[in-house]
């Protein structure tokens, strides 16, 4: 019955309903694709960790193993960091902590790249929902006028075709709204991880009194992304 009142209903709805639907579909695509991406950058943030202070910092710093911890976001920011100071040795802590706030905008921008889809259907699949809810209720006007008669049989069509497209706008916005701000605290969560990590890197730093000598020891290396 349902089938046969959208085959029937006006074509402005059956336009609401294929963009309710498509963003629907968009929607659960992403949030199935972001929760194996979060899961694989916080595994492969642990792993980088407990390996990096684990006796690897020597690997790190002649640009090895970098790619085995992609999609790490803690890996991604200490390689940028690490690649500057192979080339500038009189490189100060100020513009150590410049570089690593630039590398965590760039991460924070390459994790919230779909943020911004789950914002715009929540926030417009309601209204996009109530224009087919008010096209519907019109047509169902338009019908009763047209037929000078008011029976169930005449409104009908138009009312269920209205509800459904309220429906649809309702089942794309729910899950986006609810994707949004789990995400958002996924990233706010990676984020954390990362300025922890920062700190305890700048530390190291901080205590690393022969830096330089260090870095001469390692063998410099053509580095291919």
């Amino acid at each position: 019955m349902l089938a046969d009142a959208i085959l029937k209903s006006t074509l402005a709805v059956k336009i609401v309903i294929l963009i309710l639907f498509s963003c629907s579909i968009l929607v659960w695509s992403l949030i199935i694709h972001n929760l194996i991406f979060f899961k694989k950058v916080e595994r492969k943030d642990s792993e980088f960790v407990d390996y990096f202070w684990g006796g690897g910092i020597k690997e790190f710093l002649s640009y090895h193993k970098y790619e085995e911890f992609y999609p790490s976001s803690i890996a991604q920011v200490l390689e940028e960091v690490i690649a500057n100071l192979r080339r500038r040795k009189d490189i100060t802590k100020d513009e150590i902590r410049r570089m690593m706030n630039q590398e965590i905008k760039i991460v924070t921008e390459r994790l919230s790249r779909f943020q911004f889809i789950y914002a715009i259907v929540s926030s417009s699949a309601p209204f996009i929902g109530l224009f087919g809810t008010v096209w519907g209720i019109m047509h169902s006007f338009h019908q009763i006028g047209k037929m000078g008669k008011a029976g169930l049989e005449v409104v009908a069509p138009g009312i269920s075709e209205a509800l459904f497209t309220t429906a649809m706008g309702l089942f794309a916005a729910i899950p986006a709204v609810i994707a949004y701000n789990f995400f958002q605290n996924k990233i706010r969560k990676v984020l954390s991880r990362m300025e922890f990590f920062i700190s305890e890197f700048e530390l190291y730093l901080t205590k690393w009194t022969q830096r330089d000598k260090a870095f001469q020891e390692v063998e410099p290396e053509k580095y291919e992304v």
